[in-house]
């Protein structure tokens, strides 16, 4: 049954992807415009500020929708943080990303709109299990592979990102609020000066994995062709990602590029 869609878009492949998606579908779709949207024609835009949260969910309600979807990255302050836990009434309490995401029932309150997430919109989003692309990880890099994905679910318990890279059975650099980026300029850094390495014995691995706290509706772990880019200069072989809950964004480029750098996109299932 067609939707009246209320889409929250952030930067970056996903958001104009989900709208797509949306529109295919059916949907009555307005977009609340984080970042500025190349969108099709027709398709209502609406830009909003997070330093204005009260006035983002009023417009929401405006729209009537029945559904909302948040898509695509947003860099959030600590002002932006208390910000928005002042305005969904939870003041005082931790501004982690996972307890913001924990919110989901004021938010649908405050809104009258169900949230979902993107993936609910895109299934054809999500990663699945197995090569997905580039050579065919060897059996050091696919144990490599594990303790990466594992060592970025204990970064996620502590609510500090998604990712790990590892060196062989080392765990050499974690995610933390700057990103995925970031995290791949250090490893990049540090192989530079010799501190780490690819050998055959100790393959770079990058993983991302969802938080264990997290709900599925925001933030899923997402790759993409910048992904691959970053991973090469770093001397990454490997990129490891949960299966079924991480977001391949603009796929055909990310799975070509991956091929291209040599590099092997795994999907792995790690226990909950």
């Amino acid at each position: 049954m067609p939707r009246r869609l209320a889409v929250v878009a952030g930067a970056g492949a996903l958001a104009p992807h989900v709208i797509e998606a949306a529109l295919a579908a059916g949907d009555a779709v307005r977009v609340f415009a984080l970042t500025p949207q190349v969108l099709s024609s027709g398709v209502e835009q609406q830009r909003v500020s997070i330093e204005h949260p009260d006035v983002l969910f009023a417009a929401i309600r405006s729209f009537e929708a029945s559904h909302l979807v948040l898509a695509g990255a947003v860099t959030l302050t600590d002002a932006d943080r208390s910000r928005l836990m002042v305005a969904l009434g939870a003041n005082g309490q931790s501004a982690g990303d996972a307890a913001l995401s924990h919110l989901a029932v004021r938010l649908q309150q405050l809104t009258a709109a169900t949230l979902i997430g993107p993936q609910q919109v895109a299934p054809e989003l999500l990663c699945g299990e197995g090569q997905l692309a580039g050579p065919a990880a060897t059996g050091p890099q696919l144990a490599a592979a594990g303790l990466a994905l594992v060592a970025a679910r204990q970064v996620g318990a502590m609510d500090l990102g998604q990712a790990a890279v590892v060196a062989g059975a080392r765990v050499v650099a974690v995610e933390d609020v700057a990103g995925t980026d970031d995290l791949l300029a250090r490893v990049a850094r540090y192989r530079s000066a010799g501190l780490i390495g690819d050998a055959p014995d100790t393959p770079l691995v990058l993983a991302k994995a969802c938080k264990p706290q997290q709900p599925l509706f925001v933030d899923l772990p997402a790759i993409g062709p910048d992904t691959i880019a970053g991973a090469s200069a770093a001397g990454i072989s490997v990129i490891a990602v949960e299966a079924g809950r991480t977001l391949l964004l603009d796929r055909d480029r990310l799975l070509a590029a991956a091929s291209e750098a040599g590099i092997a996109i795994v999907g792995l299932v790690i226990d909950a």
